[in-house]
């Protein structure tokens, strides 16, 4: 049962750039545990020899081992060392992914890669569920609590979410908070609230393609505004109010979906004025990650009483949790719970218990920083590879907005890509169907960075995509 297992120093050094040294030890065993490089029943690198390798201390190793113990991924055998030790559910699924794997090469040795699904790398999410349900099994009080209908949201829950955005710097009254099954639900109750059948709805030119599922099952008409390097194009946006008086403008300010435009101050206190001027209400929806340095306080907090700020957990936690929040303007409040209680009469408060054990813990905390220093690093490879090739990159959180040049046909490539099991998004599956010709370029894709939930599978990834090009490049003097 000895390791064989060894820890590169460099890749350890590289870590540490982002995050304390015993943190950084319990990323890199976490990520060979969930890839399955350490096995369950493995035994750790003893703690005196990984230090000397790795040229740390002692107790730094005995803190990352302890952090690993308490997070159930590994126990200490005295006198014996310490050894993988997964929960049963996590040792089966194991076992079930190498079945899949040996029958999948079996059958066929393709792998996919996927570069389209705009997802966050599981980086641990998966213990923060498994003890929040191991707390949860042991307080019956509160098992009970969840099992009596709420309508309006459990009031302790929202005092814990009103807390955390605190410390995010957001202001609001604990009854500015609405719960949602995420924010898709968010965005529907918007525009069921604001706008009745054909009236006229802004949007980015390009946009969450769920904005206009939303748009057409509430048979209203889209309206895209195209964007310029600091967002909307102010000068449009306004003659669109003048001629069409639209109820509400559906923006993402923070992080733009799926552009990567981060709207300038002055663009968003004019949209604001705008707003005042004309009448419609503004859907400010920032689900997208964005990295902390990034992040700004939401228009929300300039404009309590014309925006409605939707954002979740999807994209920093797990989508399949469902859980999200809205800000609403106080005269919108009971319109939009009493829209929310005819969708679904109330949101799970199964779903909010969890959360709200996990989100202010220091186990959270650590995994956003993993999650940050991660996304970091991949912006950074992938940027690298595109400048290699003179490619135009824009970064944001999960994604990448990758411009090609004239002489790439973002159609041809796609195809191409696909054919070597490369999965991306083509720009005009961010356009409504319904829309004019957008004066903004299409020939573009999105790439999402965060469907690989190792380092080593995101870096066979990138040299996929970069053979892809490559190959794709050489063939271009080809007419068919």
């Amino acid at each position: 049962m000895d390791t064989i297992w060894n820890i590169s120093k460099a890749a350890f050094d590289e870590v540490c750039l982002a995050q304390p040294k015993y943190k950084a030890l319990v990323w890199l065993i976490e990520q060979a545990i969930l890839a399955g490089t350490l096995p369950d029943q493995k035994k750790l690198p003893a703690q005196r020899l990984l230090a000397d390798q790795l040229m740390i201390t002692h107790g730094t190793v005995t803190r990352a081992y302890d952090l690993l113990e308490k997070k159930g991924l590994v126990s200490a055998k005295l006198g014996a060392g310490t050894y993988v030790n997964l929960p049963s559910s996590a040792r089966t699924n194991t076992l079930s992914h190498q079945t899949d794997d040996i029958d999948s090469q079996a059958k066929s040795s393709v792998k996919e890669y996927d570069f389209a699904s705009s997802m966050q790398p599981m980086l641990g999410q998966q213990m923060l569920m498994k003890n929040a349900l191991s707390e949860l099994a042991q307080d019956l009080v509160a098992v009970t609590q969840i099992m009596t209908y709420s309508p309006q949201g459990v009031a302790k829950h929202k005092r814990v979410f009103t807390d955390w955005l605190a410390s995010k710097k957001i202001k609001i009254e604990t009854n500015d908070i609405v719960f949602t099954q995420g924010a898709q639900q968010g965005i529907y109750t918007c525009l069921q609230i604001l706008t009745k059948e054909n009236d006229c709805v802004l949007h980015e030119e390009l946009a969450y393609p769920g904005f206009f599922r939303a748009v057409d099952a509430n048979r209203v008409t889209p309206l895209g505004v195209p964007m310029t390097p600091e967002g909307l194009d102010l000068a449009v946006l306004e003659e669109y109010c003048q001629q069409y008086k639209p109820k509400l403008l559906y923006i993402t300010p923070n992080m733009q979906n799926p552009t990567n435009i981060q709207y300038s101050h002055a663009q968003l206190e004019r949209i604001v004025m705008l707003s005042r001027e004309y009448g419609f209400y503004i859907v400010e929806d920032d689900v997208n990650y964005c990295l902390p340095e990034n992040w700004r306080l939401p228009l929300q907090q300039q404009a309590p009483d014309r925006v409605f700020y939707l954002s979740s957990l999807s994209k920093y936690v797990a989508g399949g949790l469902r859980v999200a929040y809205s800000l609403v303007p106080k005269e919108w409040q009971p319109a939009f719970n009493a829209n929310i209680h005819s969708q679904c009469w109330m949101v799970s408060t199964l779903n909010f218990e969890l959360a709200t054990r996990f989100l202010t813990s220091e186990r959270f905390m650590h995994n956003q920083s993993l999650l940050e220093g991660e996304m970091r690093y991949r912006q950074k490879a992938f940027t690298t590879m595109a400048e290699k090739y003179r490619l135009t990159t824009r970064c944001g959180g999960l994604n990448v907005w990758l411009c090609l040049p004239n002489d790439i046909n973002v159609n041809q490539f796609n195809v191409f890509l696909l054919s070597n099991n490369v999965k991306v998004r083509t720009a005009d599956l961010f356009r409504h169907p319904a829309s004019s010709t957008t004066t903004m370029g299409l020939n573009a894709l999105r790439i999402s960075l965060g469907g690989f939930n190792t380092r080593s599978d995101f870096e066979e990834g990138i040299a996929e995509f970069e053979g892809a090009l490559v190959q794709f490049n050489s063939q271009q003097d080809v007419v068919i």
